[in-house]
């Protein structure tokens, strides 16, 4: 029987380990398939506070990390399949097939973008490809980019790159897109299934650029939650600070927030859940 299970090992899980840890609970991380959570993708980071140079996600993480496994944090490879939150005793189902026991629970399992899975993605993901205007918009200044989205917010994508000095010299649907395209090291353009689209500087369908921002829908990763939660009708988990709709189990980062998906605001969240966890766990 654990204290507190934290599930998800982003800025949101880490900062609710540390606290947890500094206060004697021994909790453990369980890390999910990702390691990191979305951070690990993100190269340039210019808006966390105490890194006045810009810095890798994954620079952040291995600090994070590292403070936590200072304090305490057990950390554990393994993803949650599935939970029951029916009696005061919390129980989560892994994909290793174990069935780990909790008092109390944080969910932190972010939310993850709905990629195109098209050729070059992968490879150029963080190389040229980002989905994180407020991260990555200002490094564009001066520099053509190509923006993949639909509707109001990739036209809001497209204005605010804008107003960071980048040439936006394309606006294009993810159902358009052939493949990504760079020199092994860097995206350098984007190719596209028809030749129909505004194409502004070739005539071989592929548009050239510095970098590309992929506007989709983020996913909040909480299917494993089934009906365990409420969650609204994209899948995040309803909350009223971190406190979900079961006593006990917390909720704190891109899970449980529609806007705003900052690695600082998450950070903050995995502070006040574990605060609020702890209380419970007082009073229980």
């Amino acid at each position: 029987m654990e204290n507190i299970i934290i599930i998800g090992s982003g800025p949101a899980g880490m900062s609710a380990g540390i606290y947890a840890a500094r206060a004697g609970m021994k909790p453990i991380v369980l890390e999910g398939l990702e390691s990191g959570g979305q951070l690990m993708q993100t190269q340039h980071v210019a808006n966390y506070p105490g890194f006045p140079e810009t810095v890798s996600g994954p620079t952040i993480i291995a600090a994070m990390r590292k403070q936590a496994e200072t304090a305490g944090v057990r950390f554990v490879m393994d993803a949650v399949e599935s939970v029951d939150f029916t009696g005061p005793v919390k129980k989560l189902s892994t994909m290793m097939g174990d069935t780990l026991e909790a008092k109390a629970v944080i969910v932190a399992s972010g939310a993850g973008v709905t990629k195109t899975h098209l050729p070059g993605e992968a490879k150029y993901w963080g190389r040229g490809i980002s989905a994180c205007l407020t991260c990555d918009g200002a490094f564009y200044a001066g520099k053509k980019v190509v923006v993949v989205g639909e509707g109001p917010a990739a036209q809001g994508a497209k204005n605010y790159l804008t107003r960071c000095g980048a040439e936006v010299v394309a606006v294009v649907a993810p159902a358009d897109v052939k493949s990504f395209d760079g020199d092994g090291s860097r995206l350098t353009g984007v190719t596209l299934q028809s030749a129909n689209q505004p194409i502004q500087q070739s005539d071989n369908q592929t548009i050239l650029c510095d970098g590309l921002f992929l506007v989709t829908a983020r996913s909040p990763q909480t299917k494993f939650l089934g009906d365990a939660l409420a969650r609204d009708a994209k899948g995040h988990i309803v909350v009223e600070g971190t406190k979900t709709s079961v006593p006990g189990v917390y909720a704190a980062g891109d899970c449980a927030r529609p806007r705003h998906k900052q690695a600082v605001i998450a950070a903050g969240d995995g502070a006040l859940a574990a605060l609020e966890a702890m209380a419970y766990l007082a009073h229980s």
